[in-house]
C-alpha cells in the first residue's frame, strides 16, 4: 500500500523523467531544425538555442535518466535504502548541472547586443537574408554592411529606411532567453522537490526499519 510520503515521491520522479525528456529533446529538435528545417519564423529562436550549452543539457539529461533508473529498485526494496541514497545523490548533481546552466544564459541576457554580434557575423548571407526578413531590419549595427536581398533589404536606401538588427534582434534575444533560463529553474525546482521527497522517504524507511527491530527484540516477530 502507497503511504503519502511514496506517492508524493513517486509523483516528482515522473515529473523528473520528463524534464529529462525536455533536457534531450531540446538540443536534438533545435539541431535538427537548423539542420534540416531552418525558416524565417524559427530561424532566430533556433540560433539562440544553439548558442546555449545543450551539450551540456545532453548530458544533464543521461544523469538524470541514469538517476531516474536508480528509482525503480528504491520502489521495491523497501529495507535498502542505498538505491535511495544514490538516486538523491544523482538528483543533487543534475541539480547543480541544470542550475549552471541557467545561470549560464542568464548572465549572457547581460551582455545580449554585445553577444549576438558574433552569431550574426558568423552565419552565411542566407541566414542573415532570413533574420533580416524576420526582424525587418538590415544589418547588424551599420546598415550599410547589410546583406542585400529582393524582398528586404533592396537597396541601401531602403536599408536606411528600416534601420540595423541589433535592437530587434536583442529585444527578441532577450524576451526568449527569459523563458529558456526561467524553464531551467523550473527544472531546478522540480529536482528540489523530488530531492526533498527522496530524503522524507529515506527518513520514513529508516523510521520504519527502527520500529521493525525494536518489535523484533520484543518477540513481536518481522512486521
Amino acid at each position: 500500500m502507497l503511504n503519502k510520503t511514496l506517492l508524493v515521491f513517486i509523483v516528482f520522479d515522473i515529473i523528473f523523467l520528463l524534464c529529462a525528456g525536455l533536457h534531450l529533446f531540446i538540443p536534438l529538435y533545435t539541431r535538427m531544425n537548423i539542420n534540416k528545417n531552418t525558416n524565417v519564423d524559427n530561424i532566430a529562436s533556433n540560433l539562440l538555442l544553439d548558442n546555449c550549452p545543450l551539450t551540456a543539457s545532453m548530458v544533464n539529461s543521461i544523469i538524470m535518466f541514469v538517476t531516474f533508473l536508480l528509482s525503480v529498485p528504491a520502489f521495491f526494496l523497501k529495507r535498502n535504502r542505498t538505491y535511495l541514497k544514490l538516486h538523491a545523490w544523482g538528483v543533487v548533481i543534475a541539480a547543480a548541472l541544470t542550475l549552471a546552466i541557467g545561470i549560464e544564459i542568464w548572465f549572457s541576457t547581460l551582455q545580449t547586443k554585445k553577444n549576438l554580434l558574433p552569431i550574426w557575423n558568423a552565419q552565411p548571407a542566407s541566414i542573415q537574408i532570413m533574420l533580416q526578413q524576420k526582424f525587418q531590419c538590415c544589418g547588424y549595427s551599420n546598415v550599410a554592411l547589410f546583406t542585400k536581398d529582393p524582398v528586404t533589404c533592396d537597396s541601401a536606401a531602403t536599408a536606411a529606411r528600416l534601420g540595423p538588427c541589433i535592437t530587434p534582434f536583442g529585444v527578441f534575444a532577450n524576451r526568449f532567453l527569459d523563458i529558456v533560463f526561467t524553464t531551467f529553474f523550473g527544472f531546478v525546482a522540480v529536482d528540489m522537490m523530488l530531492l526533498l521527497a527522496a530524503l522524507c522517504l529515506i527518513k520514513d524507511r529508516k523510521e520504519k526499519e527502527r520500529y521493525r527491530l525494536i518489535d523484533e527484540k520484543r518477540g513481536f516477530g518481522p512486521i
